[in-house]
C-alpha cells in the first residue's frame, strides 16, 4: 500500500511538472430560440494535464447591447482526440440582469472546435451550444473564435 501511494505521488509530481498552462479569450455571437443575437466574451484558464486532457476555468459575459446582461462563471474538461481539434464539456451558474429582474440559474454545455497553435499562441474557430436550467429561453447555441497563449 505504501509502494502505491509513492507511486501515485510521484506520477501526480511528474504530471504536474510537465502540464502545460495556457489562457485566452473568445469573442462569439449567441443565439437562443426566443432571443435576437447576443455577444458574448469569455476569459479562460486551461491546465492540460496530459497532451490529449485538460481542466480549467471559464468566466463569460453575454449581452444584447439593450436590456439582458448576463455573468457565467464555469468549470470545464476538454478531450483533444486529435490534431487539436477538441471536445469541451462545461458546468456552471449564469447570473443575469433582464429588464431589471435579477436571476441565477445552473448551466450546462459544450463545444467542439479546433486549436490551431504556432510557437506559444493559438486560435480556435469552435461552435458551443448551452443548457440553463430554469430560463424562459433555456437553450442556446454560439459560434465564435478565441485566442490565447500556452506557457
Amino acid at each position: 500500500m505504501k509502494r502505491l501511494t509513492v507511486t501515485c505521488l510521484v506520477l501526480l509530481f511528474t504530471t504536474t511538472l510537465f502540464a502545460q498552462v495556457s489562457t485566452g479569450g473568445s469573442i462569439d455571437v449567441s443565439m437562443g430560440s426566443n432571443q435576437k443575437a447576443q455577444g458574448t466574451g469569455s476569459w479562460n484558464l486551461e491546465y492540460k494535464l496530459l497532451s490529449f486532457v485538460s481542466t480549467g476555468i471559464k468566466l463569460s459575459g453575454q449581452t444584447d447591447f439593450e436590456n439582458m446582461y448576463a455573468v457565467t462563471p464555469s468549470i470545464f474538461a476538454r478531450l483533444y482526440p486529435f490534431l487539436g481539434a477538441f471536445a469541451e464539456a462545461n458546468l456552471g451558474g449564469k447570473f443575469s440582469w433582464t429588464n431589471k429582474v435579477f436571476t441565477q440559474n445552473f448551466t450546462m454545455g459544450g463545444s467542439l472546435g479546433w486549436r490551431i497553435t504556432s510557437g506559444n499562441t493559438y486560435i480556435e474557430p469552435k461552435l458551443s451550444f448551452d443548457y440553463v436550467f430554469g430560463a424562459q429561453d433555456p437553450l442556446s447555441w454560439s459560434g465564435g473564435v478565441g485566442a490565447g497563449y500556452n506557457f
